[in-house]
């Protein structure tokens, strides 16, 4: 089965780039300390039979980029960056569970709104330096054509039917469904259309995934009854305590689970990632990435607890591997940036203090936390992909 699932990727490359051979050893070491660390790999994955293929790609290395480039050109001159504005914002985020706010007066801290601004700020900047930038989306809208309706009867197969007709047993049902749909438009319908899209239309050089961090909360969210407006009950915003910790982290594909190896979807994904090259380039980015956001933040690093992720190297404390779908359904080298924590003291008035200024026009402060943010990106881009 895995050797039928590499050779339909390797015949369907279609006029793409080639990347170089790796040889059988190289990919179990690979396999062994990154992209399957905790489970016996050597069971399904035979490295034998991906070792000397070649693997199509859409995106360009450093080297090609340079390549095609004058003394004349801009700094960024040639290089195609895809920008993707993590989660959606506006009318779904209190459904991503990005919506928060502690007192009444303050202004939501919406996710999805607050890294569009900065994939925008990035954007402008970078296509000042000569490179062709793609936003994944302008608006705080989905990229996913289907809306939860058209996951309807996926979500009924997914929500275990009432075992009575009581009239609070099928209220709590219709709630369970529609919660359901909305999560698989909004969250993994969502993530899987920006893959496809990233792939299949606009193939850039690489992907840099812009989120904003968050810890868990020290208490419970209150959680406000039904009514009209509100019909199934969501969470509150009230008696929240902000929280002391805050970090920094970046992640690319890697550490999948012995039961994710399992499956074919998968396999095939982490083919098309071993055979490309997109690795490599994933772990240079990264590091740039994560060394910008260091150095204009000033903040530790994250500390993963448990299997679902794994440090790639001491030296480089701020980058993990993990198995998300979009780190792995991306073709292209993949960056997921997780700077700052959203519900920290230090941070939420930050953000607060930049909602005011957008709020009322006024200038923003040295010390923005999206304009430094944003900022940091651009510098990494530059020292990545920059003139050499």
């Amino acid at each position: 089965m895995w050797l039928r699932l590499v050779l339909i990727l390797l015949l369907s490359g279609g006029g793409r780039l080639l990347a170089e051979v790796i040889d059988a050893s190289t990919l179990s070491t690979e396999l062994s300390a990154r992209y399957v660390p905790h489970s016996d790999w050597q069971n399904v994955v035979d490295v034998d039979v991906l070792a000397s293929r070649t693997a199509p790609r859409y995106w360009r290395t450093i080297d090609e980029i340079h390549s095609s480039r004058t003394a004349r050109d801009l700094p960024l001159s040639g290089l195609h960056l895809a920008l993707d504005p993590g989660h959606v914002g506006g009318r779904w985020a209190a459904a991503e569970g990005r919506n928060f706010r502690i007192a009444e007066d303050d202004f939501y801290v919406r996710e999805g709104e607050l890294v569009l601004e900065v994939a925008q700020r990035v954007q402008i900047q970078l296509q000042a330096l000569g490179a062709r930038v793609s936003l994944l989306r302008e608006a705080n809208t989905q990229v996913n054509p289907k809306a939860p309706i058209d996951y309807l009867e996926q979500a009924a197969e997914d929500v275990k039917a009432p075992e009575n007709g009581s009239l609070a047993t099928l209220w709590e049902y219709g709630c369970s469904l529609r919660d359901r749909a909305v999560r698989l438009s909004v969250i993994s319908g969502e993530l899987t259309e920006r893959a496809r899209v990233v792939n299949e239309q606009i193939q850039p050089d690489a992907l840099i995934s812009l989120h904003i961090n968050a810890a868990p909360w020290p208490i419970s969210r209150a959680v406000v009854s039904a009514s009209e407006s509100e019909p199934c009950g969501h969470s509150g915003d009230a008696k929240q305590r902000l929280v002391k910790v805050n970090h920094l982290h970046a992640l690319i594909f890697g550490c999948m689970s012995e039961k994710e190896l399992q499956s074919e979807e998968q396999q095939a994904q982490l083919a098309v990632k071993l055979l490309n090259g997109s690795g490599a380039m994933e772990l240079l980015l990264g590091a740039k990435l994560v060394e910008a956001l260091a150095d204009a933040t000033k903040l530790p690093a994250a500390n993963y607890q448990g299997r679902n992720a794994i440090l790639l190297s001491t030296e480089q404390p701020y980058l993990f591997a993990r198995n998300l779908l979009l780190l792995r359904g991306v073709e292209c080298p993949t960056v997921m940036l997780e700077p700052y924590i959203a519900n920290s003291v230090e941070v939420y008035a930050r953000i607060q203090s930049a909602l005011a200024a957008r709020a009322v026009g006024a200038a923003l402060a040295e010390d923005d936390i999206l304009l430094e943010y944003s900022g940091a990106v651009v510098d990494a881009v530059v020292a990545c992909y920059g003139s050499k």
